[in-house]
Protein backbone atom coordinates (compact mmCIF):
# COMPACT_ATOMS: atom_id res chain seq x y z
CA UNK A 1 0.00 0.00 0.00
CA UNK A 2 1.53 3.07 -0.88
CA UNK A 3 1.10 6.65 0.78
CA UNK A 4 -0.48 9.49 -1.30
CA UNK A 5 2.18 11.80 -1.99
CA UNK A 6 1.76 15.14 -1.36
CA UNK A 7 1.52 18.16 -3.64
CA UNK A 8 4.17 19.82 -5.00
CA UNK A 9 4.36 23.70 -3.80
CA UNK A 10 3.84 25.86 -6.67
CA UNK A 11 6.42 27.84 -7.48
CA UNK A 12 6.02 31.13 -9.39
CA UNK A 13 8.63 31.46 -12.04
CA UNK A 14 11.55 33.56 -11.25
CA UNK A 15 11.04 36.85 -13.82
CA UNK A 16 13.47 39.54 -13.52
CA UNK A 17 12.08 42.51 -15.20
CA UNK A 18 14.92 44.94 -16.27
CA UNK A 19 14.04 48.50 -15.93
CA UNK A 20 15.80 50.31 -18.88
CA UNK A 21 16.32 53.61 -19.68
CA UNK A 22 14.41 55.34 -22.24
CA UNK A 23 16.46 55.63 -25.57
CA UNK A 24 14.67 58.80 -26.27
CA UNK A 25 15.83 60.42 -22.97
CA UNK A 26 17.53 63.28 -23.12
CA UNK A 27 20.43 64.40 -21.19
CA UNK A 28 19.92 67.65 -19.45
CA UNK A 29 22.59 67.96 -17.76
CA UNK A 30 25.09 67.76 -20.74
CA UNK A 31 23.00 69.91 -22.89
CA UNK A 32 23.69 72.28 -20.61
CA UNK A 33 27.06 71.83 -20.11
CA UNK A 34 27.37 71.93 -23.96
CA UNK A 35 25.37 75.21 -24.08
CA UNK A 36 27.12 77.00 -21.23
CA UNK A 37 30.48 76.22 -22.99
CA UNK A 38 29.88 77.61 -26.42
CA UNK A 39 28.60 80.85 -25.09
CA UNK A 40 31.44 81.08 -22.45
CA UNK A 41 33.42 80.96 -25.15
CA UNK A 42 31.98 83.16 -27.36
CA UNK A 43 31.68 85.81 -24.47
CA UNK A 44 35.69 85.73 -23.70
CA UNK A 45 36.75 85.26 -27.63
CA UNK A 46 34.95 88.76 -28.44
CA UNK A 47 36.08 90.23 -25.31
CA UNK A 48 39.71 89.26 -26.17
CA UNK A 49 39.23 90.02 -30.02
CA UNK A 50 38.09 93.54 -28.57
CA UNK A 51 40.99 94.01 -26.68
CA UNK A 52 43.66 92.80 -29.51
CA UNK A 53 41.78 95.92 -31.37
CA UNK A 54 42.46 98.06 -28.47
CA UNK A 55 45.80 97.23 -28.16
CA UNK A 56 46.72 98.02 -31.82
CA UNK A 57 45.19 100.97 -31.75
CA UNK A 58 46.90 102.06 -28.93
CA UNK A 59 50.76 101.22 -29.93
CA UNK A 60 50.14 102.41 -32.95
CA UNK A 61 49.29 105.91 -30.89
CA UNK A 62 45.35 105.46 -31.95
CA UNK A 63 44.84 107.94 -28.49
CA UNK A 64 42.53 110.87 -30.38
CA UNK A 65 39.61 109.94 -27.65
CA UNK A 66 41.73 110.29 -24.62
CA UNK A 67 41.81 108.18 -21.86
CA UNK A 68 38.13 108.17 -21.03
CA UNK A 69 37.75 106.66 -24.37
CA UNK A 70 39.99 104.17 -23.10
CA UNK A 71 38.36 103.40 -19.75
CA UNK A 72 34.98 103.26 -21.54
CA UNK A 73 36.33 100.41 -24.37
CA UNK A 74 37.98 98.52 -21.01
CA UNK A 75 34.89 98.61 -18.96
CA UNK A 76 32.79 97.48 -22.15
CA UNK A 77 35.50 94.72 -23.05
CA UNK A 78 35.63 94.27 -19.06
CA UNK A 79 32.02 93.30 -18.92
CA UNK A 80 31.99 91.02 -21.79
CA UNK A 81 34.59 89.06 -20.23
CA UNK A 82 33.08 88.44 -16.92
CA UNK A 83 30.16 87.38 -18.40
CA UNK A 84 31.63 84.63 -20.07
CA UNK A 85 34.07 84.01 -17.39
CA UNK A 86 31.01 83.76 -14.88
CA UNK A 87 28.93 81.03 -17.36
CA UNK A 88 32.55 79.51 -17.93
CA UNK A 89 32.62 79.12 -14.23
CA UNK A 90 28.86 77.32 -14.35
CA UNK A 91 29.86 75.42 -16.90
CA UNK A 92 33.77 73.96 -15.48
CA UNK A 93 32.38 73.96 -12.08
CA UNK A 94 28.91 73.45 -11.80
CA UNK A 95 28.38 70.76 -14.85
CA UNK A 96 31.92 69.19 -15.07
CA UNK A 97 32.67 70.14 -18.30
CA UNK A 98 35.80 68.47 -19.08
CA UNK A 99 36.30 69.75 -22.34
CA UNK A 100 36.03 73.35 -21.62
CA UNK A 101 38.38 72.87 -19.11
CA UNK A 102 40.93 71.96 -21.43
CA UNK A 103 40.34 74.52 -23.67
CA UNK A 104 40.80 77.26 -20.66
CA UNK A 105 44.14 75.71 -20.58
CA UNK A 106 44.88 77.05 -23.90
CA UNK A 107 43.51 80.34 -23.98
CA UNK A 108 45.58 80.39 -20.26
CA UNK A 109 48.90 79.97 -21.95
CA UNK A 110 47.62 82.11 -25.05
CA UNK A 111 47.08 84.46 -22.91
CA UNK A 112 50.71 84.72 -21.18
CA UNK A 113 52.23 84.32 -24.84
CA UNK A 114 50.15 87.61 -25.28
CA UNK A 115 51.05 89.42 -21.85
CA UNK A 116 54.96 88.66 -22.96
CA UNK A 117 55.20 90.03 -26.73
CA UNK A 118 53.27 92.74 -25.11
CA UNK A 119 55.62 93.78 -22.36
CA UNK A 120 58.51 93.43 -25.23
CA UNK A 121 56.80 95.62 -27.20
CA UNK A 122 56.16 98.15 -24.53
CA UNK A 123 60.17 97.90 -23.41
CA UNK A 124 60.79 98.79 -26.92
CA UNK A 125 58.42 101.86 -26.75
CA UNK A 126 60.52 102.83 -22.80
CA UNK A 127 63.62 102.50 -25.09
CA UNK A 128 62.83 104.77 -27.75
CA UNK A 129 61.23 107.26 -25.41
CA UNK A 130 58.78 108.92 -27.52
CA UNK A 131 56.32 108.44 -25.62
CA UNK A 132 53.98 110.69 -23.29
CA UNK A 133 52.24 110.40 -20.33
CA UNK A 134 48.99 109.16 -21.61
CA UNK A 135 50.87 106.19 -23.49
CA UNK A 136 52.49 105.24 -20.57
CA UNK A 137 49.82 104.67 -18.35
CA UNK A 138 47.67 103.08 -21.07
CA UNK A 139 51.02 101.01 -21.72
CA UNK A 140 50.93 99.84 -17.68
CA UNK A 141 47.13 99.60 -18.11
CA UNK A 142 47.49 96.99 -21.22
CA UNK A 143 50.18 94.67 -19.01
CA UNK A 144 48.00 94.40 -15.91
CA UNK A 145 44.96 93.88 -17.77
CA UNK A 146 46.15 90.89 -19.45
CA UNK A 147 47.68 89.80 -16.30
CA UNK A 148 44.28 90.09 -14.46
CA UNK A 149 42.93 87.90 -17.49
CA UNK A 150 45.24 85.31 -16.72
CA UNK A 151 44.30 85.02 -13.11
CA UNK A 152 40.64 85.05 -13.90
CA UNK A 153 41.46 82.10 -15.90
CA UNK A 154 43.64 80.27 -13.62
CA UNK A 155 40.31 80.55 -11.11
CA UNK A 156 37.92 78.64 -13.45
CA UNK A 157 40.53 76.14 -13.24
CA UNK A 158 40.28 72.94 -10.25
CA UNK A 159 44.16 72.99 -8.98
CA UNK A 160 45.51 74.76 -11.66
CA UNK A 161 49.25 75.95 -10.70
CA UNK A 162 50.48 79.63 -11.79
CA UNK A 163 54.10 78.86 -11.18
CA UNK A 164 54.82 78.04 -14.80
CA UNK A 165 53.35 81.40 -16.06
CA UNK A 166 55.92 83.05 -14.27
CA UNK A 167 58.86 81.85 -16.01
CA UNK A 168 58.34 83.61 -18.68
CA UNK A 169 57.50 86.84 -17.18
CA UNK A 170 61.02 86.51 -15.14
CA UNK A 171 63.18 85.93 -18.08
CA UNK A 172 61.66 88.94 -19.97
CA UNK A 173 61.85 91.44 -16.88
CA UNK A 174 65.82 90.34 -16.69
CA UNK A 175 65.60 91.60 -20.09
CA UNK A 176 64.04 94.46 -19.46
CA UNK A 177 66.85 95.62 -16.93
CA UNK A 178 69.47 94.60 -19.48
CA UNK A 179 67.52 97.31 -21.33
CA UNK A 180 67.50 99.77 -18.61
CA UNK A 181 71.07 99.76 -17.89
CA UNK A 182 72.32 99.81 -21.21
CA UNK A 183 69.68 102.94 -21.91
CA UNK A 184 70.66 105.18 -18.92
CA UNK A 185 74.60 104.12 -19.21
CA UNK A 186 76.00 103.34 -22.19
CA UNK A 187 73.55 104.88 -24.69
CA UNK A 188 73.66 108.25 -25.44
CA UNK A 189 70.86 111.29 -25.77
CA UNK A 190 68.64 109.61 -22.87
CA UNK A 191 66.07 111.75 -21.31
CA UNK A 192 66.89 110.91 -17.64
CA UNK A 193 63.48 111.95 -16.57
CA UNK A 194 61.80 108.89 -18.65
CA UNK A 195 63.61 106.36 -15.75
CA UNK A 196 60.91 106.40 -13.64
CA UNK A 197 58.63 105.32 -16.63
CA UNK A 198 61.24 102.11 -17.04
CA UNK A 199 61.50 101.62 -13.54
CA UNK A 200 57.67 101.87 -12.47
CA UNK A 201 57.05 99.15 -15.29
CA UNK A 202 60.28 96.94 -14.21
CA UNK A 203 59.18 96.96 -10.06
CA UNK A 204 54.91 95.67 -11.49
CA UNK A 205 56.50 92.94 -13.68
CA UNK A 206 58.91 91.65 -11.43
CA UNK A 207 56.84 92.08 -8.23
CA UNK A 208 53.91 90.26 -9.92
CA UNK A 209 56.13 87.24 -11.66
CA UNK A 210 57.76 87.22 -8.24
CA UNK A 211 54.33 86.46 -6.18
CA UNK A 212 53.10 83.55 -8.78
CA UNK A 213 56.56 82.01 -8.62
CA UNK A 214 56.13 81.84 -4.73
CA UNK A 215 52.82 80.07 -4.71
CA UNK A 216 51.56 82.12 -1.59
CA UNK A 217 48.28 80.97 -1.94
CA UNK A 218 46.90 85.09 -2.38
CA UNK A 219 44.22 83.63 -4.80
CA UNK A 220 43.41 80.70 -1.83
CA UNK A 221 40.53 82.83 -0.36
CA UNK A 222 38.20 83.62 -3.21
CA UNK A 223 39.08 79.83 -4.38
CA UNK A 224 38.05 78.38 -1.97
CA UNK A 225 34.66 80.88 -1.67
CA UNK A 226 34.05 79.03 -5.17
CA UNK A 227 34.84 75.62 -4.20
CA UNK A 228 32.29 76.09 -1.04
CA UNK A 229 29.67 77.59 -3.51
CA UNK A 230 28.69 74.50 -5.68
CA UNK A 231 30.35 71.84 -3.24
CA UNK A 232 27.05 73.42 -1.40
CA UNK A 233 24.92 72.71 -4.45
CA UNK A 234 26.30 69.05 -4.91
CA UNK A 235 28.41 69.82 -7.60
CA UNK A 236 31.85 69.83 -6.89
CA UNK A 237 33.67 66.05 -5.24
CA UNK A 238 36.72 67.78 -3.68
CA UNK A 239 38.15 70.84 -2.61
CA UNK A 240 41.64 71.29 -4.00
CA UNK A 241 44.95 72.65 -2.41
CA UNK A 242 46.37 73.91 -5.87
CA UNK A 243 46.26 77.40 -5.51
CA UNK A 244 48.46 80.16 -5.46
Amino acid sequence: MTTPKAPLPKIPPFFEKKNEPPHNRVDTRGMLSIATMFVSLAALTVSMLGATRLIIDVFNDGLAAGMDGILVKIVVLGFAFLFGWGIGLVSIRGFGNLVYHIIIKIYAWACIVAVGLLYIKVIQKLYMQIYDGMHFWAYLIILLGGLIVLFFLHLLIEGHDLRPFAIPLLIISVVHLFVIVYRYVFAAGTDGQRVLGDLTIFIVMISISALMLMHIGIFSPIRDQIDDMFSKNGNSDHKNNGDE
